[in-house]
């Protein structure tokens, strides 16, 4: 590495550290001053407390890197102009181009980064998070999550269950209904006052079940039923995670058992697209902001983080625009995902294009 692009990067660094610490610090704070009233009435150890915002912190980097990220990029334009060294840069023949790569490959180590933490550290901190904030810090007692109502599961076969109640201790369920579909179309329901599990097997009974064809519908009773299938009392007691408690590949097998029951899983898809999208942003605003900052006529650190701001504030709400139209079908997934990306990343590449010249 030349002398120049460690220089270059050591002031990024410096000003994307100073980005991303002060923004974490005021998100904790707001995040505390908002809760802390629940806390109080809940009596909480604020060891626990602590150690809820410690699991916090992976979620919150990843969440304010981009906008460390731009601000960083804002602030070192701010300081070269403001000591002449930008001036200095080019009278030598070195372009803006040039120190804007040493940023961009910056940008794209972070990108890979945020990405790497989101399959390894996030889900499981995310995870550790909440169940410190039910069982430490709000004290849900276990015994009132021991009976799951209006219990839906997808199983392995792509088989739709609804449970109205499933003891998680006993493994039993009542009030059963299976759909097995082929396609976008069921060809049998299954239902039964009760399910419940032994010697490997699930035995229902008072089952009815009905085989859909072309045009007619086939019916049978039987006092008791049983089924193979794959899924075990645990695993309809398992919570099914949240997007946050999985990392793009393990999302990637979950939306797979969802399409098997012939549902299109728009918010699953979207979800997953934005792991990868939402990494991206580190880069993108790199390529925005230098063109932006290294412009600047006369130096100005409040300037440039109301541009940054305001900037990023814009580049969100075109990620959120997107990830609404991915969630309600408007869009394709993958495309409603990455709309922000392609918008602001062209305008990113024309604008170092013009630099250029």
């Amino acid at each position: 590495m030349k002398i120049l692009d460690r220089y270059i990067s050591a002031k990024f660094w410096r000003f994307f550290l100073i980005g991303v610490a002060a923004f974490v610090l005021v998100f904790i704070i707001v995040d505390l001053v908002e809760h802390i009233d629940d806390y109080v009435d809940k009596k909480a150890r604020p060891g626990d407390v602590a150690l809820y915002y410690v699991l916090y912190l992976p979620y919150i980097v990843a969440l304010v890197s981009p906008v460390g990220t731009l601000i960083a990029t804002a602030f070192l334009g701010g300081y070269l102009v403001k000591h002449h060294e930008l001036v200095a840069l080019r009278s030598s023949g070195i372009s803006t181009l040039r120190v804007a790569a040493t940023l961009i490959l910056w940008g794209a180590l972070i990108s890979i980064g945020t990405f790497a933490m989101g399959e390894t550290l996030l889900p499981h901190s995310n995870k550790l998070r909440e169940k410190i904030r039910d069982e430490k810090i709000y004290r849900r007692s276990k015994r009132a999550s021991r009976l799951l109502k209006d219990l839906f599961y997808v199983g392995e076969n792509g088989d739709i269950y609804y449970f109205r109640t499933f003891d998680v201790r006993t493994g039993v369920a009542r009030d059963v209904v299976i759909i097995r579909r082929q396609g976008d179309r069921i060809i049998q329901r299954t239902d039964a006052r009760r399910m419940f599990y032994k010697n490997g097997v699930w035995t229902l009974t008072e089952a009815i079940v009905r085989k859909f064809a072309t045009d007619s519908v086939e019916l049978e009773r039987y006092p008791t039923l049983k089924l193979n299938i794959p899924e075990k009392p645990a695993d309809f007691a398992r919570k099914i995670p949240s997007s946050d408690e999985m990392g793009f590949f393990t999302l990637r097998k979950y939306i797979k058992k969802i399409r098997r029951s012939g549902i299109v899983p728009y918010r699953e898809l979207t979800d997953m697209w934005m792991k990868l999208a939402y990494a991206l942003v580190n880069l993108i605003v790199i390529m925005l902001g230098v063109p932006m900052s290294f412009k600047q006529r006369k130096a100005s650190y409040v300037y440039g983080f109301g541009q940054s701001f305001f900037l990023a504030f814009l580049y969100l709400a075109a990620l959120r625009a997107g990830q609404a139209f991915g969630y309600n079908g408007t869009l394709p997934p993958c495309l409603a995902a990455f709309l922000g990306d392609i918008i602001f990343g062209t305008i990113g590449v024309v604008l170092l294009a013009k630099t250029a010249n």
